[in-house]
């Protein structure tokens, strides 16, 4: 464990990692209100403070002042002069803070917006709605200026990242568990799940089974009983159902694999939530020693 205040800041070694990896970073989270949009504002600050304009978007919609199902207040999203962002026309913001450069693919809120913020802004971010559209949206961004891109993100909405270069961090917190060691099992599980290698053909068993759509409990099963001399390939992490002790079981029977890998670099935690509030030492230090990742709390600026 590190205390970051004697060396880099928690946010500015999350940033260093992150920008080291890719060039366009995702962040997304273990469950709602996980803190994945307060890392994602804490990129951008880092950025700021350093000088670098950025891209920024989002799969999904992310910085409304309230959540739409539950109403708890939200992080807003600020943008600083010189940053690139890619929302959807609806959401733009009634003032001249924004210099359009170009419109991409349709959404239900209008059409893919690409601008330049003149001046700075806080507004409401939601990129495009499918698979495809998204990655050429995060890939025009990498086009249009020289910095990182942040990507505000979703765990069940990162299918059309996967198999790319893009570095993502995982978000996890309180709401994930009323305990220190909850919260860590439940990262630890997701980055196990997510962080699925890539096909090897020369590494293959002489058998190999190709899965297509989700794995889910049934697959599992069968796959135990007739497949444990196999290769199991699957298309991407995020189409696996199966989770707990059986997926830990798969995992540990077959070479479990897929075709498109996504490459899971650090871990934030949030020990605040909802129905829990947990000691933010403690459990920044469970959860990198679960998921065997960086983990940081870039409010209470620690770093384990």
């Amino acid at each position: 464990m590190r205390d970051s205040s004697i060396f880099a800041s928690a946010p500015e070694a999350l940033y260093r990692l992150a920008v080291a990896a890719s060039r366009s970073v995702i962040v997304v989270g273990t469950a709602k209100n996980a803190g994945k949009t307060t890392a994602f504002n804490a990129l951008r600050a880092v950025a700021q403070r350093r000088g670098v304009a950025i891209a920024v978007t989002s799969i999904g919609r992310d910085g409304e002042p309230s959540d739409a199902l539950d109403v708890e207040p939200k992080p807003r999203v600020r943008l600083a002069p010189g940053t690139l962002v890619a929302l959807a026309a609806g959401l733009l913001p009634r003032t001249p803070a924004l210099a359009i450069l170009e419109t991409g693919a349709p959404s239900a809120l209008g059409a893919t917006v690409f601008a330049r913020v003149e001046i700075a802004t806080t507004c409401e971010i939601a990129g495009p709605p499918t698979a495809r559209a998204m990655r050429a949206t995060i890939d025009r961004l990498r086009t249009l200026g020289t910095g990182p891109v942040f990507v505000d993100g979703a765990i069940d909405r990162i299918a059309p990242l996967a198999g790319g270069d893009d570095a993502v961090i995982l978000a996890t917190g309180a709401v994930s568990g009323a305990t220190v060691a909850r919260v860590a099992q439940v990262a630890a599980a997701a980055v196990q799940r997510l962080t699925l290698p890539g096909r090897d053909p020369a590494h293959e068993r002489a058998r190999v089974v190709q899965v297509h759509g989700a794995l889910d409990a049934r697959d599992a099963e069968a796959l135990l009983a007739d497949a444990r001399d196999a290769t199991v390939v699957i298309d991407d992490p995020t189409r696996i159902a199966v989770r707990g002790a059986l997926f830990a079981t798969l995992r540990a029977t077959v070479d479990l694999r897929c075709e498109r890998p996504l490459r899971v670099v650090a871990c934030t935690t949030s020990p605040v939530g909802r129905d829990a509030s947990l000691e933010p030492r403690a459990l920044v230090e469970a959860v990198a020693r679960a998921t065997g990742l960086p983990a940081f709390d870039v409010v209470a600026d620690l770093a384990a």
